[in-house]
């Protein structure tokens, strides 16, 4: 239950005086007010709704140094939190974890030590998580994969080690991910990499003509062919010409972010598996020129991204299913016969 006004913004300030005490507030460049009887909205880079509860504090480069508090978890109503550019050291306070309305995180350029706290997957809001420049140390924990919400984020420049967990492959929502200048190995999704196994075996791989860094523990966006998202999910194949033989595995329905498939000009053979009609964000299918056989699979309906598909040259045909025929009708580039 939340407190009432006048007790939660006695909080809030015991917070902002805890965080004046541990960052030698004394010495920081601009502290216009604090400690002071003013409003707490009217001391230097603080900023408070009409009900006087912060919700913003914002002291980038402001000569704080120290160790952060465990008490700024208190403030309930924050949504954005600046300090970078000081010097602050020490681990982040698992109490941060408690901020359930914080938006932006934004700590870079510190001297932030230790591992980063399980707890910051409690932060269901943010959108933008920046702590690169600093010294953490220790894996990724598999809980920030939790952040629904999160846009941007900014790992570079650490001491992280270890596989960055497969669960950062489901922030739908990241736009920008930076993880250079720390001994983090590749995110390699176990889903997508034993799919390209499958593929791999049921075509010949070893026969192929270009098959290079397949089935080693290289990143999937080195293996011939394979290009990947900033999360290490497999984005789009283009094996053309390069000597696939057999039929196509089940499993190729599992790549889930998959946006473009090139299988033209092999001598794969077999029908298409109905499980291709999964790939939800195929935008580009080319199985021109193979020896695939047999209606396309009325499952491929479900390709509502879809915009090109070819597979003239083979023995594949459109099914004269009205439905179906409606799906092709809303193609920008078809090429194939009708059934």
């Amino acid at each position: 239950m939340e407190a009432p006004a006048g007790e939660g913004m006695q909080r809030d300030r015991a917070a902002l005086v805890a965080l004046y005490e541990a960052t030698g507030g004394a010495r920081w460049t601009i502290h216009t007010n604090w400690l002071s009887t003013a409003p707490i909205g009217a001391w230097h880079g603080v900023t408070t709704d009409a009900n006087g509860r912060v919700t913003r504090l914002e002291l980038d480069d402001n000569n704080l140094w120290g160790i952060l508090p465990a008490a700024l978890g208190r403030l309930e109503h924050l949504q954005r939190l600046e300090l970078s550019e000081n010097g602050l050291t020490g681990p982040l306070p698992a109490a941060l974890g408690r901020l359930s309305c914080l938006t932006e995180l934004k700590l870079w350029n510190n001297g932030l030590t230790g591992l980063l706290p399980v707890e910051l997957g409690q932060l269901s809001r943010l959108k933008q998580l920046w702590l690169s420049e600093n010294c953490l140390t220790g894996l990724l924990p598999a809980e920030l994969g939790r952040l629904g919400n999160l846009k941007r984020l900014d790992l570079s420049e650490n001491d992280l080690a270890g596989f960055i967990p497969a669960e950062l492959g489901q922030l739908d929502n990241l736009q920008r991910l930076w993880l250079a200048g720390n001994r983090l190995k590749e995110l390699r999704p176990q889903q997508d990499r034993a799919v390209l196994v499958a593929l791999y075996h049921a075509t010949g791989g070893a026969q192929w003509m270009r098959n290079a860094s397949w089935l080693s523990d290289a990143p999937l966006g080195s293996w011939h062919g394979v290009s990947t998202d900033a999360n290490g999910r497999v984005t789009e194949l283009s094996l053309s010409e390069n000597n696939l033989t057999g039929t196509l595995p089940a499993e190729l329905g599992q790549l889930g972010k998959l946006e473009e498939l090139d299988l033209s000009e092999n001598r794969l053979t077999g029908p298409l598996p109905v499980e291709l009609g999964r790939l939800s964000e195929l935008e580009e299918l080319d199985l021109s020129k193979n020896n695939l056989r047999g209606p396309l699979p009325l499952s491929l309906t479900g390709l509502t991204a879809l915009v090109e598909l070819h597979f003239d040259n083979t023995e594949l045909c459109a099914p004269r299913d009205r439905a179906f025929q409606e799906w092709l009708g809303g193609m920008s580039d078809v090429s194939g016969a009708n059934c």
